[in-house]
């Protein structure tokens, strides 16, 4: 706003120097030099919103180029960075934390073991209810679809009188007061013309500039018809700088008219033959320097709606570029998004809970059979070693979070052991080789397991895993009590479902054989040789299911 104040001192006191120099150079009076700076300051006001024009035309030219440059993927992936690196941040400080507060628990509690570690596992539980809870807000908010983009308004906004446009309206008419008084004071020879009738007449011609803004053509027209019944009453509308503001500002407005350009024209033509009927009869010498004002007005507006509209095309070619990287970087994002929170879900929410269980086992337990004890305080500590284990390998994947813990047979035996550990009782059997298939098959024994041991402790389960014909079956089966119906579904099955699916394959849950525990089996496709399966191509989750 300063820059923009000096910037404008400066032109008046440019326009001012040269009404200066040539009223000297040229002999003139004080009224000549003052004429001659307003017609200066005119034109160094149109030339520099002509330079504004063009810079600003430049400007989104060279934003359309950068933007038609980028490519859809590139920007695409480097959304994705970014929200993996907020995510894992989140990550770090929420729930690796709350997983390390838990561990330190368990060896405090194991270090303090022969005196009083109930105060260890009380901490424990706690932290592991607070990092439950925390961790559902995240996979809530991980999954929530993404805030639409708000619209951004199109144009210049809406068409009203201006502020501008009143000051130079009151400019006008103060100049038309002024001048009429003058030259009656001073004797002028045009004071013969400055009747009262003539003067409201010219008041109102000056005022019609309020609607440079508004309505330039209509407002041009209105001054033509001024002009016009001046001239036919014989009270003409009186020459002065004032027309310099006038003239020039709607003639200007006109020509950069963006809407109806004939309409906008139809003013300027119609005032040029007003002031030639005018002119006819009054004072004819000055009818060049009225046209030459109001031609170059007309000329530079018309100049600024062209280099306008050239900008506007490369704003909306912009726009709709931008648009479009936009929509795929959501897309992306999204889907990491939704890849964290599977991910997420798998490693750490059904290790939690084993915690927080067999933590609250070993309290219970201390009174009674502290070896026992002894030995859920033992699957705490390893599954948080696990958990950690597996969220270090997960958050510093390079090639992001997809595909993070790829695991093979070993890690589903030792999966299946730490449930036993736990106090699951699994038996494993597994017929083939289903290594392609293995990271998702894992996920699949471990959300399957773990919902056993949440929702049906002490069930004795059967995970079985068959390969042939170039198809995994997986098929995890517990004697429990079966699907609740009032219990609600949380992330753990979703999230399966949405992995199952990617791999183009197909997941089924509900009661067991006999209706009674819970089954869930799913069948994937193994790839052909090293091609990966075709996203997309599975069907959706069917059956009951337990959160």
């Amino acid at each position: 706003m300063r820059a923009l104040r000096r910037e404008n001192l400066g032109i008046l006191m440019g326009a001012v120097l040269i009404g200066a120099v040539t009223g000297a150079l040229l002999r003139g009076t004080v009224a000549d030099a003052l004429f001659v700076s307003c017609l200066a300051l005119g034109v160094l006001l149109a030339v520099r919103h002509l330079v504004g024009a063009v810079l600003r035309w430049r400007a989104a030219r060279a934003r359309a180029v950068e933007v038609s440059a980028l490519e859809p993927g590139a920007v695409a992936r480097a959304a994705v960075r970014e929200e993996r690196g907020r995510l894992g941040a989140d990550i770090q400080a929420v729930v690796r934390a709350a997983v390390v507060d838990m561990r330190d628990a368990a060896r405090r509690a194991v270090h303090g073991w022969d005196g009083d570690p109930v105060a260890d596992l009380r901490r424990i539980q706690r932290a592991g209810l607070s990092a439950t809870s925390e961790l559902r807000r995240m996979l809530g908010l991980l999954r929530e679809p993404p805030d639409p983009v708000p619209a951004t308004a199109s144009g210049r906004g809406g068409v009203r009188i201006r502020r501008q446009d009143v000051v130079l309206a009151a400019l006008a008419a103060a100049d038309v007061l002024a001048e009429a008084v003058i030259a009656h004071r001073m004797a002028w020879s045009e004071a013969v013309y400055v009747t009262p009738l003539a003067v409201v007449l010219t008041v109102l011609a000056a005022l019609t500039v309020l609607g440079r803004s508004l309505a330039p053509g209509a407002s041009t027209l209105l001054l033509a018809a001024l002009h016009v019944a001046g001239t036919l009453l014989g009270h003409p509308v009186i020459e002065g700088a004032w027309m310099l503001v006038t003239v020039g500002a709607l003639g200007w407005a006109c020509g950069a008219w963006e809407r109806r350009l004939v309409w906008a024209l139809a003013g300027p033509a119609a005032l040029v033959l007003a002031l030639v009927h005018k002119h006819a009869q009054y004072r004819p010498e000055n009818l060049f320097i009225a046209l030459v004002v109001l031609g170059v007005a007309l000329l530079g507006g018309l100049m600024v709606r062209v280099v306008r509209s050239r900008a506007d095309h490369a704003r909306r070619v912009t726009g709709a570029r931008e648009a479009a990287l936009g929509a795929a970087s959501t897309a992306a994002v999204r889907a990491e998004r939704l890849t964290v929170a599977r991910e997420l879900h798998d490693l750490v929410s059904g290790a939690v809970g084993v915690v927080v269980m067999q933590a609250g086992a070993a309290e219970m337990l201390l009174a009674t059979d502290r070896p026992a004890a002894r030995r859920a305080l033992d699957v705490v500590l390893a599954t948080c070693a696990h958990t950690l284990e597996e969220l270090d390998r997960f958050l510093a994947a390079e090639d992001g979070f997809h595909g993070a813990a790829g695991h093979d047979l070993t890690d589903l035996r030792g999966l299946v052991d730490r449930m036993r550990l736990a106090g699951l009782a699994v038996d494993l059997t597994v017929t083939g080789d289903a290594a392609p298939a293995m990271p998702t098959v894992y996920r699949v024994v471990q959300e399957s397991l773990l919902n056993t041991l949440r929702h049906a402790p002490g069930a004795r389960t059967s995970a079985e895993l068959a390969v042939a014909g170039g198809t995994v079956r997986v098929v995890v089966v517990d004697d429990g009590p079966g699907p609740g119906t009032d219990t609600p579904r949380g992330f753990g099955l979703v999230g399966l479902a949405e992995r199952v699916q990617h791999d183009g394959g197909a997941l089924t849950t509900g009661a067991g054989p006999d209706g009674t525990g819970f089954r869930v089996e799913v069948e994937l496709p193994l790839p052909a040789g090293t091609a990966p399966p075709v996203p997309g191509t599975g069907h959706a989750l069917t059956g009951t299911g337990r959160p």
